[in-house]
């Protein structure tokens, strides 16, 4: 009949405002149940108790009645799940309520907290008074039940199994119990649940009552419904539900003595030892437990007190030496046993000890060293103060030098654009006058000169002559100046046409070459000597590395330095031209012998890891190169054998003594690229080789005969300034420029359209002069280079010309012949011609020496 009265499970709430109003009504029944007296049951008052039995139904239905879900979304609850620890609680706490009575209802809080607060003592006292007034209120309840229920009543008080019978007899008949049977049975089981008589029949654990004003069922212990049994609905009360559990801890501390309560106390052990240990990290708590062992001894259990970081163990393995536990049997206890649990204990203290023992060495070692630490950083701190000092001011140095370089760059290089234009443009008007005389001079000694005058006399006569004349004078100035200088074995043509023509011209140059070298002068004027002197400069950075060079190589100095002086040597580098005849090596400037022993002290040796060396070479790279490429580019004449030779012979030193001067520096490649670009346009523009019939060149003072016999020099020049690059630029493009574009094109074909003598072959002596030695001891066989068969062709071909037109003259004349043709031999073997050397020996019988 119990399943009557289960439902489905389901989440049951209250509202929050009835739940004072039901702790009213629970108040109001259990001040019923203490207070009500025996009475004698007499037949008037069963008749009355079955005409009210409906009415009693109708309230019992009301009792089981749920709020609607109106009502359920208007109040916000949550469910808490009681324990049984939390049960028996809240059945203490109603006994004292019974025990205080009607009056001191109103006062049950502040009572409540008046007892949390007082001593154990007290305590003690007052849970005693409360047995003992609970036992009184068991006998009146007893007696009641008597009275009112007769010997049912008594059965139902003594034997639980009766009681239980009785109530199921009541159903079973299909009756609704009357409500105070059903009290008479709660209180019946709240007895039994109090003198600890009472073991339940359908299940082992105790039986789930509700807090709040709902009926308990039958079926309380019934598994099915034990979840929802033990779930609470109220409304949220935080400060009622910490007053609640604070009452709940202090009771179970006090009254807990069964296995649930043991354990309990187990936990807040374990949590306890777990605040210690996060408060002192390394130590554990010792634990005592006061449980019995079974002898009726009260065992106490320590645990290691020891540093988490010096074992691996927990806290758990760490087995505690205590007597016996309540699973373990006396006879289980041997002298082995115990003799092995003391071992254990030794073996760890002994392992804590030596751990111990270590960290306090290892203490009073990094004591002694913070001690030194400390006394050294006391002798170093005067040290240290200056060093931060010096680097302060440094600093400050170099933002100031930075600074003001980056003011002056502008300036500088305004003033070496306005050089390099007049050295440009300068350049340019030379080169355009030598043009010019050549096409002058070609037109004047032209076979048909009548016609030419006819197009060109009106507007260009003037113009010529004038030219001429100014060619003429440039010329007899030269010559008074080699026989001044005794210099013998002049040709025309040898010499450059490079100076200016007009007074006009050389003072316009004068005077704009005074105004670059005034304003290089003034554009530091503004600057004090620390920013605008090198050797002043120098001297900081020396400071630096002579005091504290450690820090000086970490910051790589003397690779910064390069960029740093780069707009102070740009400044003293305006107006250095190497191809002017008066310009003074770089390496003799003032700025070149401050650097050249920077960072360098007499008697010191010198690290060939240290960057100070590389300072120079990175500014030759940076500085000296580019500047060299823009005066290839746009100042230098190929044809001028003096520029040619001083562009060359700087460009071998810095070969020799730079090593950042390499083929494989993109700067240094620009820089050879530029001198073959401007090899290139020299042969195109200004290379001419004038072709006259042999009568006209027979009268060697003629004007056309020295017009052809200069314009072959200066090729033959030409061909030698080329061939001055040798080792710097490629044998390939040399071969291309030098044999093929200048040689085969324009000199061989003059040669061979003159006549053959002594001039001719004086010629070929210098042209094979040009050579470079290296072309011809690398090569096999007896044949020469492939672009020198044609200069070989003629050379045989003049010195048979030569032995016809001497064989039938006289002795004398024909010993001149032969002595030719033995020097066209040897010609040849000098270019490696061997095979056309043997030809000449063999066809003129003489010995090839």
């Amino acid at each position: 009949m119990a399943s009557l009265f289960k439902k489905p499970k389901r989440n049951f709430r209250r509202k929050g405002g009835d739940f004072d109003s039901d702790k009213e009504d629970e108040n109001r029944e259990t001040n019923m149940e203490v207070d009500e007296k025996p009475a004698v049951s007499t037949k008037s008052d069963i008749e009355k108790k079955k005409k009210q039995k409906p009415k009693e139904k109708e309230s019992t239905k009301t009792i089981l009645s749920f709020e609607t879900e109106e009502d359920e979304a208007d109040t916000e609850v949550f469910k808490v799940k009681k324990s049984s620890h939390s049960r028996r609680i809240a059945k203490q706490l109603k006994k004292e309520k019974k025990s205080r009575g009607q009056g001191q209802n109103g006062d049950a809080d502040n009572s409540s907290d008046n007892e949390e607060n007082s001593g154990e003592d007290s305590k003690r006292r007052s849970r005693d008074e409360e047995e003992a007034k609970a036992d009184e209120r068991i006998k009146k309840l007893r007696e009641e039940f008597r009275t009112l229920n007769g010997e049912e009543a008594e059965d139902l008080d003594d034997s639980d199994d009766d009681g239980q019978k009785t109530f199921k007899a009541i159903l079973a008949r299909g009756e609704i119990p009357d409500a105070k049977t059903i009290h008479l049975i709660r209180k019946q089981r709240q007895m039994a649940r109090e003198t600890d008589n009472f073991i339940p029949i359908d299940d082992v654990e105790k039986p789930n009552k509700s807090s709040t004003a709902r009926l308990v069922r039958d079926d309380d212990n019934d598994k099915s419904d034990e979840e929802e049994d033990e779930r609470i609905d109220f409304a949220i009360d935080k400060a009622a539900l910490e007053r609640q559990q604070m009452r709940d801890d202090f009771l179970a501390a006090e009254h807990g003595s069964d296995d649930e309560s043991d354990q309990e106390r187990e936990w807040e052990n374990q949590q306890i030892r777990k605040a210690v240990s996060l408060q002192i990290p390394g130590f554990e708590v010792p634990s005592v437990n006061n449980s019995n062992d079974g002898m009726g001894n009260s065992g106490v259990s320590f645990y290691t007190l020891s540093p988490q970081r010096s074992t691996s163990k927990s806290l758990d393995e760490l087995k505690p030496f205590s007597a016996l536990s309540k699973s373990q049997n006396i006879s289980e206890i041997t002298i082995e046993s115990v003799r092995k649990r003391l071992e254990e204990r030794l073996n760890t203290m002994d392992m804590v000890y030596r751990t111990h023992k270590q960290e306090l060495e290892k203490t009073v070692f990094d004591i002694d060293d913070a001690k030194d630490i400390i006394e050294s950083s006391e002798q170093k701190a005067p040290d240290l103060e200056k060093r931060f000092q010096f680097f302060q001011e440094l600093r400050g140095y170099v933002r100031d030098l930075v600074e003001c370089l980056n003011e002056k760059v502008p300036s500088i290089s305004e003033v070496e654009q306005r050089v390099n234009n007049m050295l440009k443009a300068r350049s340019e008007r030379l080169i355009k006058r030598r043009q010019q005389d050549v096409q002058d001079q070609c037109r004047e000694y032209m076979t048909n000169t009548a016609s030419v005058k006819l197009d060109v006399e009106a507007k260009e006569e003037q113009g010529r002559q004038r030219r001429a004349a100014e060619r003429e004078a440039r010329r007899s100035r030269r010559r008074r100046a080699r026989e001044v200088k005794n210099i013998v074995g002049h040709q025309d043509g040898l010499s450059s046409d490079d100076e200016e023509s007009s007074q006009s011209q050389m003072l316009k140059f004068k005077s704009e070459y005074d105004d670059c070298v005034k304003a290089q002068e003034t554009l530091f004027d503004d600057v004090v000597e620390d920013f605008s002197q090198i050797e002043q400069v120098k001297y900081k950075f020396e400071q630096w590395k002579f005091t504290y060079g450690d820090s000086y190589r970490e910051a790589y100095i003397g690779l910064c330095l390069p960029k740093l002086l780069n707009p102070l040597i740009r400044k003293e580098l305006i107006l250095w031209n190497p191809l002017d005849e008066n310009c003074v090596d770089f390496e003799d400037s003032s700025w070149f012998n401050s650097l050249v022993f920077l960072g360098f002290r007499e008697g010191e040796p010198i690290e060939k890891s240290d960057d100070d060396l590389k300072l120079l070479p990175s500014i030759v790279e940076k500085l000296i190169l580019p500047k060299l490429t823009f005066l290839v580019d746009n100042v230098w004449d190929p044809i001028s054998t003096t520029q040619t030779a001083r562009l060359v012979n700087l460009t071998q030193k810095l070969t020799r003594d730079y090593p950042s001067v390499h083929a494989l520096n993109k700067n240094f490649r620009a820089y050879l690229e530029a001198v073959v670009a401007r090899l290139k346009k020299t042969l195109d523009d200004d290379v001419f080789m004038p072709m006259y019939p042999l009568n006209v060149l027979e009268n060697r003072s003629s004007g056309p005969a020295v017009f052809f016999h200069r314009q072959s020099w200066t090729c033959i020049k030409l061909l030698g300034n080329i061939l001055s690059w040798h080792r710097l630029i490629a044998a390939p493009v040399l071969y291309k420029l030098a044999l093929s574009g200048l040689l085969n094109r324009y000199i061989v074909i003059g040669l061979v359209s003159s006549q053959i003598n002594r001039e001719a072959l004086h010629k070929c002596q210098a042209i094979i002069s040009t050579f470079p030695k290296d072309w011809f001891n690398t090569l096999e066989g007896d044949s020469t280079l492939p672009q020198l068969e044609n200069l070989c062709r003629y050379l045989v071909s003049a010195a048979q010309t030569l032995h016809k037109a001497t064989a039938l003259e006289k002795d004398a004349e024909r010993l001149e012949g032969r002595e030719l043709v033995k020097q066209i031999s040897k010609h040849l073997i000098n270019i490696h011609a061997m095979d056309h050397a043997m030809s000449l020996a063999n066809e003129f019988s003489f010995k090839i020496t």
